[in-house]
């Protein structure tokens, strides 16, 4: 767990700079300000806050930088980010969701959960961590669902290298995420948004039914809905 005294030194720097984020004159002060808030973040390896920003290496509209400052003040300080206002471009557009599991059932299961809210479109799958880093490289999703048992790499070893390089947050949906277990606090050390189990074993088939409406309001608050 983080010092607390740390953590409050970091937000008595990283909050003033939101606010200089959010009335930021121009693009190239807004940009400045996202470098210097990326390099606080990196520096205590805080991957929300990592994700968020890196989010932001491409935008060069003012007002979506301007826009973000609330959101990453609200990560810092621990609580749950603001909600997009409707109308905005990003409540507007689709949320691209990859979905990482070694099982091609609960791949299917998840996807059908999803389905329930038309904001939320499958971009993509993949059914190992080495397999679901790729495609988190190549279609930057806003949210990924991981397993965290799976061959080849584990959940816990994709959220290791997706704290250093990923996009989006990460939910883990897992029958080794139980609350309160130690894969559950790990994953959430590593930076996933929130765990929630798998009901039945790594094999649930009564997902939709008894963790589908938790998985679904899980997915929303990840990215903000």
């Amino acid at each position: 767990m983080m010092d607390e005294e740390l953590l409050a030194a970091f937000r008595e720097e990283f909050l003033p700079l939101c606010a200089d984020l959010a009335l930021a004159a121009d693009l190239p002060a807004a940009q400045r300000a996202v470098v210097r808030l990326r390099g606080m973040a990196d520096g205590m390896e805080m991957a929300p806050l990592q994700a968020r920003l890196r989010e932001l290496d491409e935008v060069t509209d003012l007002d979506l930088l301007r826009a973000t400052a609330e959101a990453l003040a609200a990560i810092a300080s621990g609580e749950t980010p603001p909600a997009p206002a409707p109308g905005t471009a990003a409540a507007d557009r689709p949320i691209r969701t990859l979905i990482v599991d070694d099982s091609a059932m609960m791949r299917r299961l998840l996807r059908g959960i999803l389905a329930a809210d038309p904001r939320f479109a499958v971009v993509g799958e993949a059914a190992d961590g080495a397999a679901g880093l790729a495609a988190q490289a190549e279609l930057r999703p806003d949210l990924t669902l991981l397993d965290l048992e799976m061959p080849v790499l584990d959940g816990m070893g994709f959220l290791a290298e997706w704290a250093l390089a990923g996009h989006g947050a990460v939910v883990v949906v897992s029958s080794a995420a139980h609350p309160g277990t130690p894969a559950a606090l790990e994953a959430l050390r590593r930076g996933a948004f929130a765990a929630v189990a798998k009901p039945s074993g790594a094999l649930s088939p009564d997902l939709a039914e008894r963790a589908g409406a938790e998985i679904l309001a899980t997915a929303r608050q990840a990215v903000g809905g």
